[in-house]
């Protein structure tokens, strides 16, 4: 834990939940887990002031709760997640990522979901209104939800999923271990362990989602079906337009031709809750698709596109470090048709791909400028994925040449590859090109001399020097000693320099960090200067006429919209950048497992 981080968590619950939780959170976080007497002694704040504010965190998911007992006395004893609170920054990320991949409708509903915490799918039907709609568009809300169920965009909550997950896990370990006649041995007590990670797995990737339902229903033809429309706010009325025609929902259907099929349905008085960790693999996967299309071309980043979103739906969190084995022809058939994979690589002077007629001449593609055949489509797919899997990132790799060939994705290898750009960019923008070109090289070739730097990059060694210890000074490279004889003599020691990846990793971390920090901070700043101002535009005479607003004042409420847009792009711009670094990565995220 960063003294930056505790800082900007503070920020960020004081920005979304005001004072008083701040003041829990910032106990909780200082001290660590505390019962509600010794969160009051510490935050001198009355006794239904910090049930509302853990209740609140709690609702959000920000903090758990467990029961331990303390000399002869049981306590419920509260504590915070760090990660849970910087996520709450990721918000709009998490939003055009669902309306991209569920459109206006999902996003009505998660959105929802998100403000409120935990809550049931009848709070939300009654939050958007859809009671009042017809028939058409409740078949339409209950699909959305079924599909943001099935799709783990949410997920069920249970009571115990309020429990803190070290105390859950002790306590399954400890039913375990009842069932045993004698103590059990370190052996058998870590298969215990995997046997209680093994089985949460399990119940993920069961087709039997919680919280869904199998109920038969009418089957409606497409033609009579309509889109739903988002309202002008985007929070309660996503469902208002549909199908405002028919309110019989039915009335337009042959009764003779209609046809029963099982259809999913979601528990109306299941609570459920904002999947984030499946979020951040979209995000992942995303940034995944990004470095080949920067690399390579358009039609490379969509030929891995379609390899990640077969395989996406088996990775739960980013602990995942290789995907499911994917085809060559699974990626044909789930490439989009508007791919661009005209011009991304040449196959004509390709032996391997080159045909041939009977006179020896090759064949000439007739396809248009803009349409592929689909021999022709098929020549290019394949020629991507021979050139994506010899990447010298090892991202793509094929595992299997039966056939068209079998390939993975490992997210190991990803998480490194897009945290060094992510580095390089860092020390470009902090440092100069000169300082980015001295951190690759080290990262090429591991430890070197100053001496072998200089040449590798083509510096004076003084003006070397000096960079290679800014670098230091930064956390982005260190120093290793090795002694020229048993007394360890400074004076007769090599020093060589290289990259401590979990070093360069908490530097980066903490710039991030103390970036956030300062962009929230002058947003508050820029917001309070100009309090007057905002205060006369919420009252009910401006409000109804605008022109009791002077020129001045326009102005005014114009360069604050322009500053707090460049605010949120550059916050948004570092979030991604701490998703990078730390929240893709496996190995952390094993780390963050039992938070």
């Amino acid at each position: 834990m960063y003294t930056q981080q505790v800082g900007l968590c503070k920020q960020i619950v004081r920005e979304h939940y005001g004072p008083i939780v701040e003041t829990v959170v910032a106990v909780l976080l200082r001290e660590g887990r505390l019962h509600l007497g010794q969160l009051a002694r510490r935050t001198k704040l009355t006794g239904p002031n910090i049930r509302r504010a853990l209740a609140v965190l709690i609702q959000h998911g920000i903090a758990t709760h467990a029961m331990s007992k303390d000399g002869s006395r049981m306590f419920t004893y509260y504590s915070v997640s760090l990660k849970s609170i910087l996520r709450l920054q990721r918000a709009g990320l998490y939003l055009a990522l669902v309306e991209e991949r569920m459109g206006s409708e999902g996003l009505a509903i998660f959105r929802t979901i998100m403000v409120n915490g935990l809550t049931t799918i009848g709070s939300v039907r009654e939050a958007l209104g859809v009671a009042e709609m017809g028939n058409a568009a409740k078949i339409k809300f209950n699909s959305v939800v079924a599909k943001l169920v099935r799709d783990r965009y949410i997920i069920a909550v249970n009571p115990q999923d309020t429990i803190t997950k070290v105390d859950r896990i002790m306590q399954e370990e400890a039913v375990e271990v009842e069932k045993l006649t004698i103590p059990p041995t370190a052996k058998e007590l870590l298969a215990i362990r995997r046997k209680i990670i093994e089985r949460e797995e399990e119940e993920y990737q069961s087709s039997n989602v919680v919280g869904i339902k199998r109920r038969a229903s009418v089957d409606i033809s497409a033609d009579h079906s309509s889109k739903l429309h988002m309202g002008a706010d985007g929070r309660t009325n996503g469902f208002n337009n549909y199908d405002s025609g028919d309110q019989n929902g039915y009335s337009h259907l042959n009764n003779g031709h209609q046809q029963q099929q099982q259809v999913d349905a979601v528990d109306d008085k299941q609570f459920f809750r904002a999947y984030y960790d499946r979020l951040d693999v979209f995000l992942r996967n995303q940034q995944i698709v990004n470095y080949f299309t920067d690399k390579y071309n358009a039609g490379a980043g969509a030929l891995v596109k379609s390899i990640l979103r077969v395989t996406e739906q088996h990775t739960r969190t980013c602990r995942v470090k290789l995907s499911e084995t994917v085809s060559a022809t699974q990626v044909f058939q789930h490439i989009s048709a508007e791919a661009p994979l005209i011009d991304s690589i040449d196959t004509s002077k390709d032996m391997f791909h080159q045909k041939f007629d009977a006179n020896g001449n090759p064949i000439v593609d007739t396809s248009s400028g803009t349409e592929l055949s689909r021999e022709k489509r098929s020549e290019i797919i394949f020629a991507l994925l021979e050139v994506i899997h010899t990447d010298s990132s090892g991202i793509v790799i094929k595992v299997d040449e039966r056939g068209t060939g079998q390939y993975r994705v490992n997210f190991e290898r990803a998480a490194i590859t897009l945290r060094d750009r992510c580095v390089d960019a860092l020390v470009h923008e902090k440092f100069g090109s000169v300082h980015a070109r001295l951190l690759r090289v080290l990262r090429d070739k591991k430890k070197l001399d100053e001496k072998v730097v200089a040449q590798a990059t083509m510096l004076p060694i003084d003006s070397c020097r000096t960079r290679l210890h800014d670098l230091a000074l930064a956390g982005m490279i260190d120093t290793v000693e090795i002694p020229r004889s048993a007394d360890r003599n400074p004076s007769r020691m090599f020093y060589l320099w290289y990259v401590n990846a979990d070093k360069q990793m908490r530097s980066a971390m903490r710039f991030v960090y103390q970036g956030m920090s300062n962009i929230i901070e002058r947003n508050t700043k820029e917001v309070s200067a100009r309090a007057l101002l905002i205060a006369k535009t919420k009252r009910e005479d401006v409000i109804l006429d605008p022109g009791l607003l002077t020129d001045g004042e326009r102005k005014e409420l114009q360069n604050l919209a322009r500053i707090k847009q460049r605010l949120t792009v550059a916050n948004v711009r570092l979030d991604s950048m701490l998703l990078v670094i730390y929240d893709i990565d496996p190995l952390s995220a094993d780390h963050q497992l039992l938070q």
